[in-house]
């Protein structure tokens, strides 16, 4: 019997095959690349990068603490149930006239 195949992903294109592909657009529309470019870095000096790079490193940092609480509580948690000695089940015995 033969191994039905399973349909494989196509790979995710790697940095070469981006790169060749922008130099092959850059080398058949130069103009369009150019202006995409300019746009790029247009938008790129208007966004405030710096504030929001600022903000969200402040909301990590202020999250962090309560977050790192709530993990150790659960690790000790789950270690107290580990160590615990669990309850030895009896049978049932025969009833004391």
């Amino acid at each position: 019997m033969s191994t039905p195949e399973f349909p494989t992903q196509p790979p995710q294109p790697t940095r070469d095959i981006l790169l060749d592909r922008v130099e092959a657009y850059t080398r058949l529309e130069p103009t369009k690349a150019i202006s995409a470019s300019f746009g790029i870095g247009i938008l790129l000096t208007l966004l405030p990068l710096g504030g929001l790079i600022t903000g969200v490193s402040r909301l990590i940092f202020l999250i962090a603490r309560p977050l790192l609480m709530i993990l150790g509580v659960v690790k000790i948690a789950q270690e107290l149930e580990v160590r615990r000695p669990k309850a030895q089940e009896h049978e049932p015995s025969a009833p004391v006239l």
